[in-house]
């Protein structure tokens, strides 16, 4: 079974005494408890659920670039983070209210999996992926299996209250994360934009053949809910593949 991670901002008040223009969001515990039920429901172990103020950016960083991921988010199988997001430079970009270091995120400094731990990392936040330039993303991948985020809005609301819920519950059903991810997400009245990122192996693409039902995206599975694909190590990266959805 798996270990999971969860973290939640939905109050900005330091953020903002601090000069970051960032507004309270609504329904932020409502998708993280949900997550959390689900996983939970099904035997999996919660090792730690931290909120507003509580999380970290250096939760999510390299020990090598100041962080503690090592602690937090290497260190278990799956991490949920539902905050504001967005994108520039090529880094995905979330928001904390922590006093304790930076207000805003960066993936610049994440490299996950590496000897340690993390497979899936869940953003349910704005823009925290590029779908006009996937690989921007490639060098964090360092034994991580899949990223799963959004190339446009993730709306803050009460149809979309259960967005964790449903993504957890599509993953102890059997699905795939990346299809638990897209169809959990999605909601009748807004457009939500998720998006996957996934590593593949050399041996999925080969002679220009694509093996797409051996793919990371295709195979992977929350532990003990099917097939979970092997990690790939820094020097067996061979290609990206990506999935987008509006609904």
């Amino acid at each position: 079974m798996a270990t999971f991670g969860i973290e939640g901002i939905r109050h900005f008040p330091h953020a903002r005494a601090a000069g970051v223009d960032v507004e309270d969001l609504t329904y932020v515990f409502n998708n993280c408890n949900g997550m959390d039920q689900a996983l939970r429901n099904a035997g999996h172990s919660r090792a730690f659920y931290w909120a507003d103020g509580d999380c970290w950016e250096i939760d999510l960083n390299d020990n090598t670039k100041g962080g503690i991921d090592s602690q937090y988010a290497d260190n278990v199988d799956l991490m949920f983070i539902s905050t504001h997001g967005n994108h520039w430079s090529g880094h995905a970009v979330l928001a904390y209210d922590s006093a304790e270091n930076n207000h805003l995120g960066d993936s610049g400094n994440w490299l996950l999996g590496d000897n340690w731990n993390l497979e899936w990392l869940m953003m349910y936040a704005c823009e925290t992926l590029n779908r006009d330039n996937p690989l921007d993303y490639w060098d964090l991948f360092r034994g991580l299996h899949e990223i799963c985020g959004a190339y446009d809005l993730m709306w803050d609301g009460w149809t979309v209250d259960e967005c964790g819920e449903d993504t957890g519950n599509n993953m102890t059903d059997g699905r795939t994360v990346a299809d638990s991810w897209i169809d959990g997400v999605s909601d009748w009245w807004v457009d939500n934009h998720p998006m996957v990122l996934a590593i593949e192996r050399e041996s999925t693409w080969k002679n220009g053949a694509l093996d797409w039902n051996n793919t990371t995206m295709a195979k992977d599975h929350l532990w003990g809910h099917g097939t979970t694909v092997a990690d790939i190590s820094t020097s067996q990266k061979f290609w990206m593949s990506w999935r987008w959805a509006e609904g």
